[in-house]
């Protein structure tokens, strides 16, 4: 007798309805197995506990009513027809739920993966509004130079062309300091 042959027979073996040849392989597998034996006194237990909760009444017309009711409802899924109170074959409080999901979804799409309205059509960030005449930077300069000229921000101004040397601004007179 295997595991599953001896969980069948666990019920009929507390009701004390198994042939006389079945009730001793039951026996024999419950010598051999201790853990089974803990589980059919949890469940002679259970059917005990079982056995002590109140009945419950219930109206004669439960029965009808139940049946009528589920007979309903199978004949609204079966026509087709929608089930009432549902959105798109969701309940109210889960179509909201999806919906704001969605909502969700395409704003992060959009933040995400929109392209940069400022950045289309628009020049790169090194240039200003007027284009540069040169672009590209003077072959005499070295890398380090050219990083110095164009990207530390620390310029001379003999390095400079003369588009950018228009497009460079003095702020110093508009900086204000907090307690001046």
């Amino acid at each position: 007798m295997d595991r599953y042959q001896f969980e069948d027979l666990i019920s009929e073996y507390i009701e004390n309805e198994l042939s006389l040849s079945k009730r001793k392989e039951f026996e024999s597998y419950l010598e051999n197995n201790p853990d089974a034996l803990e589980l059919v006194n949890a469940i002679r237990l259970n059917i005990q506990k079982a056995g002590t909760l109140p009945k419950i009444k219930t109206s004669s017309k439960f029965n009808d009513r139940l049946l009528n009711r589920i007979k309903l409802e199978t004949d609204e899924r079966k026509s087709g027809l929608p089930i009432k109170g549902l959105i798109f074959g969701f309940t109210p409080i889960h179509a909201s739920m999806m919906t704001g999901l969605l909502i969700a979804f395409v704003f992060i799409n959009i933040q995400f993966f929109k392209p940069s309205m400022d950045m289309i059509g628009s020049k790169n960030l090194y240039t200003t509004n007027e284009e540069l005449t040169d672009p590209v930077p003077n072959p005499s300069l070295n890398i380090q130079d050219f990083h110095k000229t164009h990207l530390a921000g620390t310029q001379d101004d003999s390095m400079l062309t003369d588009s950018v040397k228009r497009s460079k601004k003095d702020f110093s007179k508009k900086i204000q300091f907090v307690n001046d």
